[in-house]
């Protein structure tokens, strides 16, 4: 778990994620945790009940820790979810 692997995870989902539509996630961690790209950095964010975004949290090398396993995980088979309301919210905020 280097720093090294953590630049080059977050590089890759930064790609993946400005190439994707606004408002989409990756759902990186089960039901739990997922990520967007809010138009200049990645924001983690916890997901509560029903699936609805709940707190942000900084996705730096700590989250990589925390979730290495299931951020490998998600490598070998990406999923994403397009969120309305993470949407509507970003487009309001620019």
């Amino acid at each position: 778990m280097t720093s090294n692997e953590f630049t080059s995870f977050k590089a890759h989902l930064s790609m993946l994620l400005r190439d994707l539509p606004l408002g989409t996630t990756a759902d990186l961690a089960d039901v739990a945790v997922a990520a967007y790209w809010d138009g200049t950095r990645i924001v983690g964010t916890y997901l509560r009940d029903g699936g609805h975004l709940d707190e942000a949290f900084d996705f730096d090398e700590n989250a990589w820790e925390n979730w290495h396993d299931d951020f490998v995980g998600w490598l070998a088979t990406p999923s994403f979810t397009q969120r309305d309301e993470l949407r509507a919210s970003l487009a309001s905020a620019g």
